[in-house]
């Protein structure tokens, strides 16, 4: 890339390309051309991000709300034109949120840390791309922010995971469009870092070495096979319909037709906090973060990296 960020988005977008947003100071974006490997200038946005949102809309252009200095202002990327403009504004400005794409068109953010003293938000509301304004919808039973969400066949949002003032979140909760509220999903064991939806109806979620599965029919847990090693970063379901979780070096690869993962070869660079998306072709992009043995020592500096994965 052509700048360092952690704290980013990737987003893949309808024409092949994937957007990348973030970083401390910076407003401009950038796109990964995967047809010729190369990055490219992606505009330049009104305000500075990281731990934001970003969500694709269902007409292919990029919500990206919140973030930076618990920013409530969000704005819009158009790929056609290559450009930004400023949207609505949401009720409580956040990090560390969860952003999620309904089958109406309209984007659930929920949670995250508040910039209005409150501490670790249980507020939710709606993006309406229609009209640009945000509404508050029900709140969460519990608090939360590094949490991770997943759009479950229904219709209905899963929540999973994070932490906030007691420390991590185990409680489940499941939002239904449809009536504005929340309700108990049961129990997670892990501290649900990662959320992904598998082909089977399925979500996989897991949390340092730990993996478990929710049934959204039975609206059940059950534990599944563990990592080789923690990553605590991405994850990417891949073509094929395996998930791979990738960072601190290494990576794994989960079958869901088994319940085993398997690991893969070391990575270029040892990421932590990196984004990842799917590229046309199949491979995985993993881009930006930081160098994940400086958590030991401190010090931690943005990365410009980025590698590809190869099934």
């Amino acid at each position: 890339m052509s700048a360092s960020r952690a704290h980013i988005t990737a987003t893949a977008l309808g024409n092949g390309r994937v957007l990348v947003v973030g970083g401390a100071g910076l407003t401009t974006a950038e796109l990964y051309d995967a047809a010729s490997d190369a990055w490219l200038a992606g505009g330049t946005l009104n305000e500075s991000r990281g731990l934001h949102v970003a969500v694709r809309l269902t007409d292919g252009r990029v919500l990206v709300a919140g973030g930076g200095s618990y920013l409530a202002s969000a704005e819009l990327y158009d790929p056609a034109t290559n450009s930004w403009t400023p949207t609505g504004s949401t009720n409580v400005g956040r990090i560390d949120a969860t952003g999620t794409l309904l089958r109406d068109g309209r984007v659930l953010v929920v949670g995250g840390l508040a910039g209005d003293g409150t501490g670790v938000a249980a507020s939710a509301e709606l993006y309406d791309p229609a009209t640009g304004r945000w509404t508050p919808t029900g709140s969460l039973r519990n608090q939360r922010r590094s949490h991770s969400a997943a759009l479950l066949p229904d219709g209905t949002v899963l929540v999973v995971g994070g932490s906030n003032s007691s420390g991590t979140v185990y409680a489940v909760e499941r939002y239904d469009p449809a009536r504005g509220r929340w309700s108990r999903a049961g129990t997670s064991s892990t501290a649900g870092i990662v959320a992904v939806l598998l082909n089977n109806g399925r979500v996989l979620v897991v949390g340092g070495q730990a993996a478990e599965l929710y049934d959204p029919a039975r609206n059940r847990w059950a534990p599944t096979g563990s990592m080789t090693a923690a990553h605590g970063g991405p994850a990417v379901l891949l073509q094929d319909g395996r998930v791979l979780v990738a960072g601190g070096g290494t990576g794994d690869v989960y079958a869901p037709a088994a319940g085993t993962w398997a690991a893969t070869g070391p990575m270029v660079f040892p990421y932590a906090s990196a984004a990842g998306a799917l590229l046309p072709n199949g491979q995985a992009l993993y881009a930006g973060g930081v160098d994940s043995s400086c958590q030991k020592f401190g010090g931690c500096q943005p990365l410009a990296d980025a590698e590809l994965y190869t099934p």
